[in-house]
């Protein structure tokens, strides 16, 4: 449940078009770990990691996330 909430807090801050670059959202503890296969994405939100941080405890009551780790990926082939 933590996790959904967090996957759509997450698409709410960024907005609909680059929650949608994003590969997967996974939360471990009070890790979020975000992929992406976009590296200029994946920089940005490492850059503003803690503004993001903020936003998402903020938006999101219960378990705060300490953690964002951004991961640049490839998108599997679509078979």
């Amino acid at each position: 449940m933590a996790e959904l909430r967090a996957r759509l807090a997450f698409a709410e801050i960024v907005g609909p078009g680059l929650a949608a670059d994003c590969e997967s959202l996974e939360l471990r503890g009070s890790s979020l770990t975000v992929t992406t296969a976009n590296p200029a994405l994946a920089h940005q939100l490492r850059l503003d990691a803690e503004e993001l941080l903020q936003r998402l405890n903020a938006s999101s009551p219960g378990r705060q996330i300490r953690t964002l780790k951004v991961r640049t990926g490839r998108r599997s082939p679509s078979t």
